[in-house]
């Protein structure tokens, strides 16, 4: 079987750490199986192609690159290529499917703000419109497709508010923690910078975003240090990205925050952290902090049980599905309450101890060799006609 990977549009961050994972076990869970995966060039994502096994043909394009130019590819120029290759099924892994497409068609949903405006300031009028048409899109392409995956049943539900007729046509697959490596690699100077600083370590690694809410995090920040004065905060604050100018905004605003409050010299920054460095600042932190208002999944809740990391989280669906009761919960708009939280659970060791163990209990749904295969039956699933769309076009 030749199954077909659209790629085009993962440039980096969540996405392209699932779109890895996947290509390093689906050729190892099908190793009959041959891939053929079409990404952008180099020079328009942050990631390399990633190391794999098996029969896989990167296809590499600058078609696909803006909004417009991503439907253009997926309804034009991606169809035209197919029909040279011949593939048996095509696994649209950016959101959007085509509308008229020529071979059996899966469609992965990751797209968050499209479907939940909750981290959208609403004076952001622009952005909100955006994310509609975007919706309408993703959409469009779900109803002329065989099956549709999304990472979370809150995200199944989201969707199926939108569009009942796709009612059977959700499959649910998380995302996982990334593989383990045998032999980490983490920089001398990043593994020197977490170990140096005091503890309490709190970590909380994500791009700052709006919907992230980093701001709740920083304002309980303050009380914590009250309660414990040597505590330490660790953020990732992401590299300059020309295709999201909010998001130095933002960062800009949380600096200014931070100083204002005088925590500075208890806030650590780092610009970018590789996979295994992740592992390492989670595993040397006492307590990692999610309070995120919307996520398709929530990675880094599966990635901080793997390694015996607490958790806090905002008190939201997507939170409780991925963490269920390996988390201490939390009101995502109150830092009040988050320091509460927060200074409750340090002064309990025997609290800490209980969620690490849940953690790695739990984390054993979260394995990408599992998720894999839940991928590959529904491949299979689809090209024998078993799960196809009742009515082709309903759009």
């Amino acid at each position: 079987m030749l199954v077909a990977i659209d790629a085009v549009g993962i440039r980096g961050h969540g996405g392209a750490a699932v779109l890895c994972e996947l290509l390093h076990w689906l050729p190892q869970v099908r190793r009959d199986w041959r891939w053929h995966v079409f990404l952008l060039d180099r020079d328009l994502r942050e990631f390399d192609d990633p190391a794999v096994e098996g029969d896989v043909t990167f296809e590499h394009t600058r078609n696909g690159n803006s909004g417009l130019a991503r439907l253009r590819w997926v309804n034009s120029q991606l169809l035209k290529r197919l029909e040279e290759i011949n593939p048996d099924v095509l696994l649209s892994f950016a959101n959007i499917g085509s509308v008229k497409p020529s071979i059996p068609q899966i469609v992965f949903v990751q797209q968050r703000y499209a479907f939940f405006s909750e981290g959208i300031p609403k004076n952001h009028f622009l952005m909100r419109l955006r994310m509609k048409f975007l919706k309408s899109k993703i959409l469009a392409g779900a109803k002329n497709s065989n099956a549709v995956v999304v990472q979370t049943e809150t995200m199944r539900k989201r969707m199926l508010l939108c569009a009942p007729q796709l009612n059977g046509h959700i499959h649910v697959i998380p995302s996982g923690f990334r593989t383990l490596s045998v032999k980490p690699i983490i920089r001398p100077g990043v593994k020197e910078q977490i170990d140096s600083v005091k503890r309490p370590r709190l970590v909380y690694i994500s791009l700052p975003r709006r919907y992230k809410n980093h701001i709740t995090l920083i304002r309980a920040f303050i009380n914590v240090l009250k309660i414990f004065p040597s505590a330490s905060l660790l953020l990732t604050e992401g590299r300059d990205d020309p295709y999201d100018r909010d998001m130095g905004k933002v960062k800009k605003d949380l600096k200014q925050e931070i100083q204002k409050l005088g925590i500075s010299d208890h806030v650590l920054w780092f610009e970018w952290l590789s996979s295994n460095e992740v592992d390492y600042a989670h595993s040397a932190s006492d307590l990692m902090i999610f309070p995120s208002f919307a996520e398709s999944f929530g990675l880094p809740l599966a990635e901080a049980m793997s390694v015996g990391c607490p958790i806090l989280a905002a008190d939201l669906p997507y939170a409780h599905e991925v963490a269920g009761d390996a988390a201490i919960y939390f009101n995502p708009y109150s830092p009040e309450d988050l320091a509460e939280r927060v200074i409750s659970v340090l002064k309990s060791p025997e609290t800490l101890r209980n969620l690490v163990k849940l953690g790695k209990e739990r984390s054993v749904l979260f394995s990408y060799e599992k998720i894999a295969n839940q991928f590959a039956d529904i491949i299979q699933k689809v090209v024998q006609g078993e799960n196809s769309i009742i009515e082709k076009q309903i759009i």
